[in-house]
């Protein structure tokens, strides 16, 4: 099969692996389409390297049709329309930028024909992702004030959409001004900001008026002082991850005058995407796909470099 794999040099390259066998409990899915996530982009710069083994075929969020089945599989998974879990996939064992992945059956999550193929191959990454820290960690109640930063991005648009959904006033948090009036005509956002000269959360205390927010989801992973301090009391932080590579300050007298919550949200289970599938289908909303691409490794090196640069809104969605 044909398959996109990275080197101990960190070289990407188009190569021909075996295929793989259907193990027992596991099925045999023909890739779709699949994401290019910020993980990706950080392992091909070397900046993420715990428990990486080379040689690597990367991706983990990814759309298919199931075309072998292991011992143990139930017949009815033949020819089914699916995404899956995440789980080790393009960082311990070979992922999705491959003709074929091997992947266990319970990670399995049925997708009805009307999903297009490049929204279902990010159902599970970004969107359930983003439906465990809006809903489950953060607990988004209908009628408060939610801050996303990264929010041009594929987690932090879906994380934006998901709160509006809540019923909530949504600002979005912005470091690029180019993308402010690309952003300015969402209607799941309420305002949009820039992070930059003015405090942010000055910015987000004005936008609520003097209040502050309720919940900030933060795709970042900056200085998460500023979200503190832009708390009402009683106020949740939940932190999706950092790519951004800055340290972080935290004042304790903050944390404790606004009774402050910063919670961590990692990975997603099997309940947080069929919800995103759910939400998907009411038109609730729509993943953000910035452009769909052959899979091949000049296109991966591409994605990547847009990633790094900050140049999307979106995902780039590579296609066999």
């Amino acid at each position: 099969m044909r398959a996109l794999v990275l080197n101990s040099d960190l070289h990407i390259s188009d190569a021909e692996l075996p295929s793989p066998e259907p193990l027992e409990g596991h099925v045999v899915v023909r890739v779709g389409a699949a994401g290019v996530c910020h993980h990706d982009a950080l392992i091909m710069a070397g900046i993420l390297r715990r428990g990486i083994r080379f040689p690597l075929v990367l991706g983990h969020e990814a759309y298919g049709t199931v075309e072998a089945l292991g011992p143990g599989v139930a017949e009815s998974w033949l020819g089914a329309r699916v995404t899956f879990l995440p789980a080790l996939l393009g960082h311990v064992v070979d992922g999705c930028f491959a003709e074929l992945v091997g992947v266990p059956v319970t990670s399995l999550v049925r997708v009805p024909p009307e999903v297009p193929d490049e929204t279902a191959a990010v159902l599970a990454c970004p969107a359930g992702v983003a439906v465990k820290a809006v809903e489950q960690v953060g607990g988004v109640r209908k009628g408060e004030t939610v801050a996303v930063t990264g929010v041009s991005g594929g987690l932090g648009s879906t994380a934006a959409q998901i709160a509006h959904a809540a019923g909530a006033h949504v600002i979005g948090v912005t470091y690029s001004e180019a993308k402010v009036s690309q952003l300015e005509g969402q209607p799941w956002l309420d305002a949009v900001v820039v992070q930059g000269d003015v405090p942010l959360a000055d910015m987000l205390r004005a936008l609520s008026g003097d209040e502050g927010v309720d919940l900030f989801v933060d795709t970042v992973g900056r200085d998460i002082g500023p979200a503190v301090s832009s708390l009402v009391p009683g106020g949740r932080v939940v932190l999706l991850g950092q790519v951004a590579g800055e340290s972080s300050e935290i004042s304790p007298a903050e944390m404790v005058f606004r009774e402050a919550q910063v919670l961590g949200s990692l990975g997603v289970g099997m309940a947080n995407v069929e919800r995103a599938l759910e939400l998907t289908a009411l038109g609730k909303i729509t993943p953000a796909v910035d452009r769909v691409m052959a899979m091949t490794a000049e296109s991966l090196a591409f994605a990547c470099k847009l990633i790094r640069e900050r140049a999307l809104m979106g995902r780039i969605v590579l296609k066999p």
